[in-house]
């Protein structure tokens, strides 16, 4: 079975919670992403490389800390 890499889930929301990220804007330019990367990466989307490496390092966090490997779900493949 294939696998896919997801952002652990509330991981967004907490970190701007927790170092007062007033926005979803303001936390996509600390990863250098836009907004709408951000929110289909939170939603559920697989993150590109550049975003995986953007996170973890505008957050001091390790991939293991940030994204988790997970089972490819059938509609994940069908969507693909």
């Amino acid at each position: 079975m294939a696998s896919v890499i997801r952002i652990r889930p509330g991981l967004l929301a907490r970190l701007r919670e927790t170092r007062m990220i007033p926005s979803e804007e303001a936390q996509a330019r600390l990863i250098g992403v836009d907004r709408g990367t951000l929110r289909r990466v939170d939603a559920g989307s697989q993150p590109s490389g550049s975003f995986m490496a953007g996170l973890c390092e505008a957050f001091g966090l390790g991939l293991g800390e940030a994204f988790e490997v997970v089972p490819e779900t059938a509609e994940q493949r069908v969507a693909a």
